[in-house]
């Protein structure tokens, strides 16, 4: 007998069970309970994907299909016809440009830790045990969803992704502020989103970007005045482009089904995004949600500070950051240290590739560069420099507020994991293996005798013939950028690492620092050019 659901797949591609089912009751002119039967008896090559789909449904291939392009479009398709849990994941992804922080997860695709729902975990690990997800690690933003479709693909997309989380992150602390302000919640009372899988801030059975219990006479329940029970504030934010239907519904599949379950307080819903569709914004009213903007909550200036900050962040790297851009964003932004805080680590990475590039000539500069091993053990380069011909430099960037100490755990595992990781991964390379490998720790703080001590010793270990370690201090940093003759770079640096006026003396930040053996034979390299720039 002609296997005619093979013949079908491989015309058309991999496709549910039903649609194959209704082309055979066409083709074939037999009986709907005919076709089943036949797709029921089938035989290799047809196989079945181990995924549950509505009303019984199962995604069919070819064994040679699984893999190729086709199989994970149709694969997608077909989830997202489901209009369920895996389609509310395709949808969330997409609509944050393929990469979601682990973290992020359960907020973003509107997943319930109830009883009788998909948890966010059952649903993750089932795309990912049928290959459409992989479960990566990417230094600075932890454990990561991601589409299965390669490292290169994974790679091209980071430095956007880092740019609107960052952004993000600046608008949820800006809604914290504004909503305590207006008393929606108390100062102490709100929970932001964090790195931490786990640390989502909840309402219910669902995570939020955040929330807050709230006394506010319209969502609080007054009935019993000695048992007084809050109701509750839950915004999550999205700063892409423009939101359409796809990227809202998880969220409005989130609210509406919090507002179906028993004991819950009354809830003020916010979706936080630079613009929407009509029809989504349509929708978002509908269902009696705040459709709020940056523009609405803060005016114009910040709405396009954050743009901007977000655009600024998501430039490659060896294209260049003009300085001023960033002075620009803080201005705008305000004087809150929240904002500066949360930006400042990714600002001194630009300061300081701007600063090399300025300094030395003929080179070729890359940022947030990362090495993989296995998928899972990695390592990141905040700047790698390569001088034509003569020098590696790999530098780790720190920009501290004066008098703030850099954690002792983070310059371990800059010695003892980071370093030998790109050291093995830059010899393999034919191009790279012979060139002179230079490790170089960028601070503008402060070091503890401990850390000192760790790279001192690291110093005096390691073979010249396999690489130099350096640290670049404060007064370094002050040097370069005052040669540099940038005026933008210079009141950047100045006014957000040397000088920054949030800052304390060291004795009133750190009381202790005065115990810490101020005797320490260790002193910290200043900048020596490798021989020839």
């Amino acid at each position: 007998m002609s296997n005619e659901v093979a013949d079908y797949l491989n015309t058309h591609g991999p496709q549910l069970s039903g649609e194959v089912a209704a082309a055979l009751v066409k083709t074939q002119t037999i009986s709907q309970a005919a076709a089943r039967k036949r797709i029921e008896r089938r035989e290799a090559p047809v196989r079945a994907l181990d995924l549950q789909f509505p009303r019984g449904a199962q995604f069919l291939y070819l064994e040679s299909q699984y893999g190729s392009p086709q199989f994970w479009r149709n694969l997608a398709a077909a989830l997202v016809k489901s209009n369920g849990a895996y389609a509310r994941v395709i949808w969330a992804l997409n609509a944050r440009g393929g990469i979601l922080p682990l973290a992020h997860f359960a907020s973003a695709v509107g997943s319930s830790s109830g009883q009788r729902q998909l948890s966010g975990d059952v649903v993750f690990g089932r795309l990912v045990s049928v290959g459409l997800l992989q479960e990566i690690e990417v230094p600075g933003m932890g454990a990561c969803v991601a589409f299965a479709k390669g490292e290169s693909y994974i790679d091209d997309l980071l430095p956007a992704v880092r740019g609107r989380l960052i952004a993000e992150t600046v608008l949820l602390q800006s809604i914290q502020e504004w909503a305590a302000k207006l008393g929606l919640g108390g100062f102490n009372s709100f929970k932001l989103r964090s790195g931490i899988v786990g640390d989502a801030p909840a309402v219910a059975t669902f995570a939020w970007d955040l929330s807050a219990p709230s006394y506010l006479g319209p969502l609080a329940n007054w009935a019993s005045p000695d048992n007084l029970k809050p109701g509750f504030i839950v915004v999550d934010v999205l700063l892409t482009e423009s939101i359409g239907v796809d990227d809202i519904s998880p969220f409005l599949y989130k609210c509406a089904s919090l507002r179906q379950l028993r004991g819950v307080g009354r809830c003020l819903q916010f979706f936080v995004a630079r613009s929407y569709s009509p029809d989504a914004l349509n929708l978002v009213r509908r269902a009696g949600i705040v459709p709020a903007t940056p523009e609405a909550l803060f005016g114009t200036e910040v709405a396009r500070a954050l743009v901007e900050l977000a655009n600024t962040l998501g430039q490659v790297g060896a294209h260049g950051v003009d300085p001023a851009k960033f002075t620009e964003i803080f201005e705008r932004l305000g004087k809150a240290e929240a904002a500066a805080g949360t930006i400042r680590g990714a600002l001194f990475e630009y300061v300081v590739a701007e600063l090399v590039r300025t300094c030395t000539p003929d080179v070729d500069i890359t940022m947030n560069k990362i090495y993989r091993e296995g998928g899972k053990d990695v390592a990141e380069v905040d700047v790698r420099v390569i001088v034509k011909n003569r020098a590696a430099r790999f530098i780790e960037c720190k920009g501290l507020l004066p008098g703030h100490y850099l954690g002792d755990r983070e310059v371990e595992s800059w010695l003892n994991k980071r370093i030998p990781i790109v050291r093995r991964h830059t010899i393999k390379n034919p191009e790279y293996s012979k060139l002179k490998l230079q490790f170089e720790l960028w601070v503008t703080g402060e070091l503890t005798a401990t850390a000192k001590k760790m790279i001192s010793d690291a110093q005096d270990n390691v073979s010249p013939n396999k690489y130099s370690i350096e640290v670049i201090d404060a007064a370094a940093v002050a040097k370069m950028v005052n040669d540099a003759g940038d005026s933008s770079l210079y009141k950047i640096v100045n006014q957000h690492f040397l000088h920054a006026p949030l800052a304390f003396p060291d004795d009133v930040v750190n009381p202790w620092r005065k115990q810490l053996n101020p005797q320490n034979s260790f002193t910290i390299l200043k900048w020596t050019p490798i021989p020839g720039q």
